[in-house]
């Protein structure tokens, strides 16, 4: 009897762990997918700004050069379960030429002290 409640004791303690990580990955996910929604948010505000080719120009300038990261925008900060993450955007605008432009939004942020990021990129053309 107590050879088979160890085995047992081993069976149920592997499937905690499983259970445990199986938590942590559906929490990152989700983590990624409110990312993934701030970044779409950001760009589709971006995407809203008059077309403009001059930086001293108001609306969608192209930032002068910076680090791969480009501009750092104000964070947004959500809640789940219990706890809050900051999601950090940045924006990169290249002007490819006088008509087109490339907008690269990146969203960061970090759980359990890993940094993660998630982002994504479009052409705007002047109509």
């Amino acid at each position: 009897v107590m050879f088979a409640l160890v085995i047992l004791l081993i069976a149920s303690l592997s499937l905690v762990q499983t259970a445990v990580l199986g938590i942590s990955m559906n929490l990152r996910s989700t983590l990624r997918d409110e990312a993934v929604s701030v970044a779409d948010q950001r760009m589709s505000q971006l995407m809203n700004l008059p077309f403009t080719y001059t930086v001293t120009d108001v609306g969608l300038n192209a930032t002068p050069p910076s680090p791969e990261t480009g501009t750092q925008e104000a964070g947004v900060t959500r809640n789940f379960r219990g706890f809050s993450v900051e999601f950090t955007p940045f924006r990169k605008i290249t002007d490819i030429n006088t008509d087109t432009k490339q907008i690269t939004i990146k969203v960061a942020w970090s759980y359990k002290g890993k940094a993660y990021h998630h982002s994504i990129t479009t052409i705007m053309r002047k109509q």
